[in-house]
């Protein structure tokens, strides 16, 4: 929500150019943080899960 509206939501993009530029903001903030988070935390759980096997 921080990515795509400042503050609470009460100022949002009209045009059609601050729209997709906001859409293409949003893919990289999704690429920075979400698709990172997934990826360590499966590496993290395999992790946990071969240690309760030994």
């Amino acid at each position: 929500m921080t990515l795509t509206t400042v503050g609470y939501g009460d100022v949002y993009p009209i045009t059609v150019g601050g729209r997709i530029f906001t859409f293409f903001i949003l893919m990289i903030g999704l690429g920075i943080v979400a698709i990172p988070t997934g990826i360590i935390s499966s590496a993290l759980t395999k992790s946990v899960d071969r240690k309760e096997e030994d």
